[in-house]
């Protein structure tokens, strides 16, 4: 057995106090004194107590060995977390949001496992290191995350300005359709959020938008420069019918939305005219 296979080995032998491995020392020694000649058992002894002896001592020496790797690997991301967090303030002050998000979505992973290992490797590095680089990494995830999302926003924004704009310009047909598509989703979602089932309700409907934008992108290209599209109007026309259709089907959507919450409403009324009822009856009986 070569040496990198025997340090295999001994990484998976558990961590032990010493007193059991001098226990089992001892059970080891009354094995070998039941098979090995009496001349032969001094020598056994001694090499059965070396080998522990080493054995015990790369053990530790294979532990630290991975424990300064972790603690240089921590450092590392550190240090490297840092540059990134430098680099997001530039991307902001140049307005490059694609390599913003890009980063942004690099350092956020970096910065849960230099929490995580810090805390694994809290007894073996200094009290004030590990509360500094805490405390840094809390206040850049908060800083990263605040700022992603107002990226995102002003993305979605400048994104829904060019597209009105080219409607506005160049599709004037589809303005109305869009504009209700947008209205309608809108509702949508602020109407999902109290359902029961928010998290599948929500993921369906961004899903149909996404087709939605996949038609309007399509039939937008088209439409700037038909002559670079076989069957151009054929095209237009079933998209347009496409986006029609969408935006009929988000109708229906909403009423089955509305009528769901007017359950309480439909079972009080039929409460109110069946008592309505009963006095008009009565007075007959009587």
């Amino acid at each position: 057995m070569n040496l990198k296979s025997f340090d295999k080995l001994i990484e998976h032998l558990p961590r032990i106090p010493g007193w059991i491995w001098l226990i089992v020392y001892f059970v080891c020694l009354g094995v070998i004194s039941d098979v090995v000649h009496d001349g032969l058992f001094l020598i056994a002894a001694i090499g059965l107590g070396m080998a522990f002896r080493y054995t015990g001592k790369r053990q530790k020496f294979l532990r630290g060995q991975k424990l300064a790797k972790r603690i240089q690997q921590l450092k590392d991301t550190v240090q490297i977390a840092d540059k990134q967090s430098k680099l997001l303030n530039q991307y902001l002050i140049d307005k490059d949001t694609h390599n913003f998000q890009l980063v942004a979505n690099q350092l956020l992973p970096k910065l849960d496992f230099i929490k995580e290992e810090s805390y694994q490797l809290q007894g073996h590095i200094p009290s004030e290191v590990y509360k500094r680089i805490n405390h840094k990494a809390d206040q850049v995830r908060v800083d990263t995350v605040l700022q992603l999302e107002q990226v995102e926003i002003d993305s979605h924004m400048s994104q829904q300005f060019v597209i009105d704009k080219i409607i506005t310009e160049q599709a004037p047909e589809i303005q109305e359709i869009y504009q209700n598509v947008l209205r309608d989703n809108k509702t949508i979602l602020e109407k999902i959020e109290a359902a029961d089932d928010k998290a599948e309700l929500t993921a369906l409907q961004e899903s149909s938008m996404d087709h939605f934008y996949d038609i309007l992108n399509g039939y937008l290209k088209i439409k700037s420069s038909p002559k670079d599209y076989y069957k151009a109007e054929e095209r237009l026309a079933s998209a347009l019918q496409a986006l029609k259709q969408f935006d009929l089907d988000l109708d229906e959507t909403l009423r089955k939305l509305n009528e769901s919450e007017l359950k309480d409403f439909d079972v009080s009324l039929r409460m109110m005219q069946d008592k309505s009822k009963q006095n008009t009856i009565a007075p007959d009986l009587e």
